[in-house]
């Protein structure tokens, strides 16, 4: 009898063991395929996010996801200011678009033209500060100074935020029509983080990690390369699971898009968030092997990355009653996990975080799950000021990578991505 025992024991465990595996596995194709050169970063160069719509609504259809309303997309337009390309040689050394340097991605298109360099002096700018007449004095200076010249901002930092702050923004102040064939140079220690812009600027902005910096600075080179778009087509993909109940809804959400590819260097967005796709996809994976309760609608969004733009064009051009929402889960940044998740809105509705805790403390599925307040930083939000129930789940470790060429597939691994599955399939069922 206890060896018949033991013999299902290791059955039943081998079984965890493989579901895990397939699991994981699933997750880690979907990661590395929209990871890939060939979607070159789900942006905006050379058709990244659409390649990736089609590819996700490709994946809805091997698994039979319904299409709602006879289409998996849900198309809308958007204006965006794409950098195709950014070069910068700087006293002899090419640097690397987004290892060593990045470029305002509001910044024109642009050629080096030689000319002198003003030096912004922060500790100048700062003592001026004792005094309106002295600020007037500076402000005076400063913009004389700066006429016609490419400008440099030394790497400083104040004690006062507010200071670095204005630091950084300073290049606003100048008038727009001074900006003509001449650049602006930020040297900093801050991690170079990229983002996108819906709209250009007439300055063009260069930021710099701090070693490149030098009082004898040259600036051999640079250039360039960008084009305003002010109706790129973009699409959501949207699929549907009928549930044993229709009385109301369940919504998977994560955004789809990323940053893109600048020249050469691309920008994967394994972490952020080809794995809260991955995530949505494993979900829907399971609810078609699994009837839900309840209807289910699974959203990938487009165009997070440039202002919540998918989600908010959904949430103004409703494809379901959003009164039938029961609760909305945005997945956004899934691959790690080893210390444990963090979840928004979770200040708010706390009866659904404690099902959360109590299904965990049960299970031990995660290390801890860290309460959050309100945060309008990811696809949830547009939905939460419309009254939709919702959490955005986010997980915590990992190597950190964000907006940078190094957030790679290869630099997530996934591996509480099974326990978090199952602790949501289960909070799904309490609901």
């Amino acid at each position: 009898m206890q060896k018949h025992f033991l013999v299902f024991i290791g059955f039943f465990l081998s079984f965890l063991g493989n579901a895990q595996n397939i699991d994981k596995q699933y997750a880690r194709k979907i990661v590395d395929e929209l990871t890939s050169e060939k979607f070159s970063g789900r942006g905006y160069v050379d058709d990244g996010m659409r390649k990736s719509a089609e590819f996700i609504a490709e994946e809805f259809q091997k698994m039979s996801v319904q299409p709602l309303n006879n289409s998996y997309f849900q198309e809308f337009e958007m204006s965006i200011n794409i950098i195709q390309k950014a070069e910068l040689k700087l006293n002899g050394k090419n640097l690397v678009y987004g290892i060593d340097f990045l470029v305002d991605p509001s910044s024109n298109g642009q050629i080096f033209q030689q000319k002198e360099i003003y030096n912004f002096n922060p500790k100048n700018y700062q003592k001026a500060l004792e005094s309106e007449k002295s600020f007037q004095e500076f402000i005076y200076q400063d913009m004389v100074g700066q006429h016609q010249k490419h400008i440099v901002f030394p790497p400083h930092h104040f004690e006062v935020d507010s200071l670095n702050q204005y630091y950084k923004h300073w290049a606003n102040f100048y008038r727009p029509e001074e900006n003509k064939d001449r650049a602006i140079f930020y040297f900093s220690k801050e991690k170079l983080t990229a983002s996108l812009s819906q709209q250009p600027k007439e300055i063009n902005r260069f930021f710099i990690k701090d070693h490149y910096y030098s009082e004898n600075l040259k600036i051999d080179h640079y250039q360039i390369e960008s084009e305003f778009n002010p109706a790129y087509k973009v699409s959501n993909v949207i699929g549907f699971i009928p549930g044993k109940n229709s009385d109301s809804l369940v919504v998977i959400t994560a955004h789809y898009d990323h940053l893109g590819k600048v020249g050469n260097t691309i920008f994967p967005g394994a972490n952020d968030n080809a794995s809260g796709t991955a995530f949505m996809l494993s979900m829907a994976k399971h609810y078609t092997e699994n009837q839900p309760e309840h209807d289910m609608v699974f959203i990938a969004f487009a165009a997070e990355e440039a202002g919540l733009l998918g989600s908010q064009y959904f949430v103004d051009n409703p494809l379901i009653d959003l009164n039938k929402i029961k609760f909305l889960l945005n997945f956004d940044i899934m691959g790690a996990g080893e210390e444990g998740i963090q979840i928004v809105n979770s200040a708010i509705f706390t009866k659904e975080y404690d099902v959360l805790n109590e299904i965990n403390s049960q299970h031990q599925y995660v290390k801890q799950i860290k309460k959050r307040g309100e945060a309008c930083n990811s696809d949830h939000c547009p939905f939460y000021l419309k009254g939709v129930p919702s959490f955005f789940i986010y997980t915590l470790g990992g190597k950190g990578h964000y907006h940078d060429p190094l957030d790679t597939g290869e630099s997530i691994d996934l591996i509480e991505f099974h326990d978090i599955q199952h602790l949501f399939i289960q909070f799904i069922d309490q609901l």
